[in-house]
């Protein structure tokens, strides 16, 4: 892998955190109903983060290679855990309105936030922007 790719990879990841950490962005996005575009959804948010990031081993891969630091996992390795634990009230994956009202789902969110702040807090200029700037959906769809 070249340096590219590593750095194409971080931009994606901090991408995903930045949704995964937006109850705003989940609420506008997720409930609208005026696109088709499927990833703005619970399913592709989480697909996107554990299935096109292949961060299935706890950030194995990852890390061996120097694409995340061992402090930068360390700082988001609890909501990562937590995220990984979650199910959707009635194990329904496709309910958004549910998942956004989930006292489980809104712990998620309080951990992914601070994780992202303090995440924010070691990282370049360009990446904390990937990480924090807000999302304009309407953009991508």
């Amino acid at each position: 892998m070249t340096s590219n790719d590593k750095n194409l990879w971080r931009a994606s990841w901090l991408g995903c955190i930045n949704q995964l950490t937006s109850l705003e962005l989940q609420k506008k996005s997720w409930n609208d109903r005026t696109h088709s575009n499927p990833h703005w959804s619970f399913v592709e948010f989480i697909c996107c983060y554990f299935d096109d990031l292949v961060i299935h081993e706890n950030y194995k891969y990852q890390l061996d290679n120097d694409w995340v630091t061992q402090k930068e996992y360390d700082l988001i390795e609890d909501w990562h855990t937590a995220l990984a634990k979650y199910n959707p009230p009635k194990n329904d994956h496709f309910d958004n309105e549910a998942i956004l009202n989930d006292p489980k789902w809104l712990e998620i969110i309080e951990i992914g936030v601070a994780a992202q702040n303090n995440l924010a807090s070691i990282l370049n200029d360009t990446e904390r922007k990937l990480l924090t700037e807000e999302t304009d959906y309407l953009k991508f769809i």
